[in-house]
């Protein structure tokens, strides 16, 4: 017999499920993180607000232009200074000589500025990476609920496929068959309300991006659950994490200013020369003048004060903050160990207990020594316990992205994805 017809028929066959997992887009976390980075338009607005403070702070080194000034006297008088016979003229150049070290405290405000700056892109950028995780991994979630309602589904149809041979024989009523049924049916709607969720976190992901960039399948694990760090080693953390840095920062910016303004609360000098030229003697002579305002009181005294009750808050701002991050790690860390506990009671109890309890269910059914109500009742212990693992595992990545922008700690592997 010839093989060779019966091989094509067969590759023949199989190209349309080859094309199709061609077909299937597939999304990791690494690269939803890179989508963030290239396309979100927060962040691509950045270089301009460091060229803006880049100018700014060229524009603080920049030293005042001198004045050149014309002066004319005793025109058009009567006598000896009719006409411009006894005109004086008076050609000066005059500079600005700003005192109290304005030049230099003024540039180091804007390297504060920028400095700032720099530190807010981080935290933002930080900030948004997070938001990018915490979405992934509720297109995940939903995408592991759709999955354990695909494998209910398949369950409830066996089932159903029992009672109809049983009910053909006359063993159970009618009544048993269209239970089933309506319990298919209620799968197919949960599985839709599901779908719909799951379109909605993709696409909530995808509003993070400048383009359209949907995946169909997204890789991940929920199940795998990352061990944390020490209540302790988190704490710690607290000192260096993006929030307090960028208070510690504008800490920095506010002390900057303080110096800025008090240097523009002194006053500045003008120097000025030139050269004299009298029509009437015919006789030239240089002349030269300063000039420098009375400091009857400091005319920026308003903005000094200001400015060290701006420094008082930032410190009192550092201390309150530390405190507040401190006590919602605690807070956070108890809370995932209970839901580890959670998750483990899940894996070790009661998913097993409810797999036995489907497999006694069945048997006790076909003896005719339970209804079908209690078939039922066994397998929605099943699915109930593995969709409370599912959502479990979901919490916990939820609780370690809090943790990560309440500290600036990765706590998150993103190879696993």
């Amino acid at each position: 017999m010839n093989k060779k017809p019966i091989m094509l028929v067969a590759l023949l066959c199989a190209l349309p499920v080859f094309s199709t997992l061609a077909n299937v887009k597939t999304l990791t976390l690494k690269q939803a993180l890179s989508n963030t980075e290239q396309q979100n338009p927060v962040l691509k607005r950045y270089p301009y607000h460091q060229k803006i403070l880049s100018a700014l702070k060229t524009q603080a080194t920049l030293a005042p232009n001198p004045m050149v000034s014309f002066e004319a006297e005793n025109l058009l008088g009567t006598q000896s200074t009719h006409g411009l016979q006894g005109a004086q003229y008076t050609l000066a150049l005059s500079q600005l000589i700003e005192l109290g070290d304005k030049r230099q405290n003024r540039v180091n405000y804007a390297t504060a500025n920028i400095k700032a700056q720099t530190i807010q892109y981080q935290n933002t950028r930080f900030a948004l990476l997070a938001t990018t995780t915490e979405r992934y991994y509720q297109v995940l979630k939903f995408q592991a609920l759709i999955a354990l309602n695909s494998e209910r589904k398949s369950t409830v149809k066996q089932a159903l496929k029992a009672i109809e041979k049983r009910a053909e024989a006359g063993a159970v009523s009618q009544a048993d068959v269209t239970r089933m049924r309506y319990a298919v049916s209620q799968v197919d709607l949960n599985t839709a309300m599901l779908q719909s969720e799951f379109e909605r976190s993709r696409l909530a992901l995808n509003e993070l991006w400048q383009e359209q960039l949907l995946g169909d399948y997204y890789a991940g694990d929920l199940s795998i659950v990352t061990e944390l760090k020490s209540e302790q080693a988190l704490l710690d953390a607290v000192n260096t994490a993006p929030d307090f840095a960028l208070l510690q920062q504008q800490y920095m910016q506010q002390t900057a200013n303080l110096s800025l303004q008090k240097s523009n609360g002194e006053s500045d000098l003008t120097l000025s020369g030139g050269v004299r030229y009298n029509q009437q003697t015919d006789a030239s002579s240089f002349v030269f003048s300063f000039s420098m305002p009375l400091q009857l009181s400091n005319s920026n005294s308003g903005n000094i004060e200001a400015a060290q009750h701006q420094l008082t808050l930032l410190s009192e701002q550092q201390g309150q903050l530390r405190i507040q991050l401190r006590q919602q790690v605690r807070t956070l860390y108890a809370y995932y160990k209970g839901k580890i506990a959670q998750a483990q009671l899940l894996t070790q109890q009661a998913i097993p207990q409810a797999q036995t309890l489907i497999k006694q269910s069945l048997k006790s059914y076909q003896q005719g020594q339970i209804s079908v109500l209690q078939l039922l009742d066994a397998q929605q212990a099943l699915f109930d316990s593995k969709r409370a693992l599912i959502t479990t595992h979901s919490e916990l990545y939820q609780v370690l992205l809090t943790l990560e922008r309440l500290t600036g700690q990765p706590l998150i592997e993103t190879h696993q994805s």
